[in-house]
């Protein structure tokens, strides 16, 4: 996760190509979702007439990250599908070494791939910080493929302190070498590429756990900066954006996600959630209070859609909303 957070036909019909499915998941392998590209799932389906999610890491994360979160969501007989996308997981390293910028727009049409193969048809998503960012993206570009954005701390922009540092080495840059050859682009990129690498590992040393996550990670950071999330969640369909802030986020200023919302469309705006006692990496936070919020937005939709404002306190379980009354959530298992 971390600060700045960073076509092919497809091929019809689900072309599997694991190992037969675990106990754990009704199936646990990669999936084919284009002509040159699988992405590895872990797949609990959905029991009749319940919604399927999908489920979009956050920037350091791979599927594991999600298990207590997803096999407490999949007790409400709801469907829950992880998976690494490009640069992640056990699709990083099917691909590894990743030598080129990962596009948000690349992430985008691997989603669509994935719907499809699975036929999961109108999709819930559910994004954490830089999946966040995905999610939205992904309802620009196809809203009618798209049931509800479901956003946790989700990427909006670069972090302005952190882009502004960036910004003022490249100004340093122009300043001491006025013939440097390279764009501005690239020297911000060149500077991004040294802060990814010199901070990361102390802040987030999951990206050292194998030895092309690093680099991975920065192609991923580099491939969605320039995201305008202003723009693309004017898109999104009618009361189909949640939007989830940790309260205690380390990573992510609270006035940018409030200022984020008041660009959602009033139309698309659904519900904002403050999750009092949450860090950013909320699914490994406090997976249970999360993952029922997530069920009560898909099972119980009329009453989270009837006020938009909602503050919820894990320590007790409930959930106030804007007019004040509390409700009790997780007592549907």
């Amino acid at each position: 996760m971390k600060k700045f957070l960073i076509l092919f036909g497809l091929v019809f019909g689900l072309q599997f190509s694991a190992q037969a499915a675990t106990a754990e998941y009704d199936f646990e392998g990669f999936v084919r979702v284009s002509a040159k590209k699988e992405l590895f799932i872990q797949w609990q389906k959905a029991d009749s007439g319940k919604p399927t999610v999908i489920l979009l890491n956050g920037l350091t994360y791979s599927t594991k990250q999600w298990d207590a979160f997803a096999n407490s969501l999949h007790t409400y007989g709801i469907g829950v599908v992880q998976y690494d996308m490009d640069g992640m997981g056990k699709t990083l390293l099917k691909y590894a070494p990743i030598v080129a910028p990962i596009a948000y727009q690349t992430q985008i049409q691997d989603l669509k791939g994935l719907i499809t193969q699975l036929k999961i048809g109108k999709a819930n998503l559910v994004g954490l910080s830089y999946g966040g960012g995905i999610a939205i993206a992904f309802g620009e570009a196809y809203p009618h493929l798209v049931q509800n954005l479901i956003l946790m701390a989700p990427f909006t922009e670069p972090i302005a302190a952190q882009d502004l540092f960036l910004k003022m080495q490249v100004l340093s840059t122009r300043m001491m070498y006025p013939y440097n050859p390279y764009s501005n682009d690239e020297l911000y990129d060149y500077f991004l590429r040294l802060n990814v690498y010199t901070t990361y590992p102390s802040a987030e040393p999951i990206v050292l756990e194998n030895p092309y996550k690093l680099e991975a990670t920065f192609r991923m950071v580099q491939g969605i900066r320039k995201l305008d999330t202003a723009k693309a969640i004017t898109r999104a369909p009618r009361k189909s954006v949640h939007l989830v802030i940790a309260g205690q986020d380390e990573y992510i200023d609270r006035k940018v996600l409030e200022t984020f919302w008041t660009q959602v469309p009033e139309s698309a705006q659904a519900s904002k959630m403050i999750l009092l006692q949450s860090k950013h990496k909320i699914p490994e936070h406090i997976p249970d209070y999360s993952a029922d919020w997530i069920a009560t937005i898909l099972l119980d939709s009329q009453r989270v859609q009837s006020g938009h404002l909602f503050e919820g306190n894990p320590a007790t379980g409930l959930v106030r909303s804007r007019a004040g009354d509390e409700f009790e959530i997780g007592l549907n298992k």
